[in-house]
């Protein structure tokens, strides 16, 4: 695995490389058509999110953590654009490292990101009646691991103190190498098992 400074190297080098667009990924429209309770949203690994400025344009609060001080700082400028940087909140952080509130947060969304740590820690941030929108990419053909899961271990981690409202197992929308695994689901009450 390679150093914070390494990953905020090279995130950094990609985010100034491209034009940020800004569009939110469609896992927020699920999340917002199941109906995430009042509270404030976490995305995680958000890069420069169209994803938290939807979310804020909705009336959420947004905790907008990655590594790149590059996206976040894109993410920051189109925020006072638009008017929501009062709802948009910018921390960088390694996922590998970061310790979220336990309970915190009426959604908890991630987007292609993978790390197993990180996923155990985003399902104990979740509030009761919370939801948990992640998608990560999914193992390769050619057997690539590294920041990616397995098909259905993101639903195969929640235990009963979760709903399942949608989960997709394996997505090949863009090709093979942008396989995803994903899971939108609702936490059920306080009361969950330790790490669940």
């Amino acid at each position: 695995m390679g150093s914070d400074a390494d990953d905020a190297a090279r995130w950094n080098a990609r985010y100034a490389g491209h034009p940020p667009t800004f569009e939110p990924h469609p896992l927020v429209s699920e999340a917002l058509a199941a109906g995430p309770p009042d509270g404030p949203v976490l995305e995680l690994a958000c890069g420069r999110s169209g994803s938290a400025l939807a979310l804020a344009r909705h009336g959420y609060r947004v905790l907008a953590v990655d590594v790149s001080d590059v996206a976040l700082h894109q993410l920051r400028a189109e925020a006072r654009r638009r008017g929501l940087a009062a709802r948009v909140w910018c921390v960088q952080a390694d996922l590998r490292t970061f310790v979220p509130a336990r309970g915190a947060f009426a959604l908890v969304l991630a987007t292609l990101f993978w790390d197993p740590g990180a996923y155990r820690l985003a399902r104990q941030a979740v509030a009761p009646g919370g939801l948990l929108a992640w998608e990560a990419l999914a193992l390769t053909e050619d057997g690539r691991t590294r920041y990616r899961a397995r098909p259905g271990e993101l639903t195969a981690a929640l235990d009963e103190s979760w709903d399942v409202l949608s989960r997709d197992l394996d997505r090949a929308e863009a090709g093979p190498e942008r396989r995803t695994t994903r899971v939108l689901a609702r936490a059920r009450s306080s009361v969950r098992s330790p790490g669940r």
